[in-house]
């Protein structure tokens, strides 16, 4: 596991078709399937994967798991989380705000393009 996002978990996996290759896969957690988070992960789903922007990732494929649970397959892109990157570069609560903000602010503009 990756991590867990509001209602879903993400999960590292390998997509062995078209192409091999890592990818991120982000799954509905079970009993957050309600009609709210099913439609943001629906517009995520769909936003994102024809849009083609610099810095975001790709979604490769969508469906259902087995036991219903919805997914999308997108970009996996290799990082530390920006908790461990603001301790190495040894950032101030003033530098870390900061970066909070601009990436809240980046997240809000994708999607409201979404």
């Amino acid at each position: 596991m990756l991590g867990e996002v509001g209602g879903w978990t993400v999960f590292l996996a390998e997509q062995s078709e078209p192409i091999r290759r890592q990818v991120a896969v982000k799954v509905v957690k079970l009993g957050m399937d309600t009609s709210q988070v099913l439609a943001r992960f629906n517009n995520e789903a769909t936003g994102s994967r024809n849009d083609g922007s610099p810095n975001v990732a790709r979604i490769y494929d969508a469906g259902a798991t087995p036991k219903g649970r919805p997914y999308f397959a997108m970009e996996y892109i290799d990082g530390v989380p920006i908790t461990e990157y603001c301790d190495r570069h040894r950032l101030t609560t003033q530098q870390r705000l900061q970066l909070f903000i601009a990436s809240a602010w980046q997240c809000n503009t994708l999607i409201r393009r979404v």
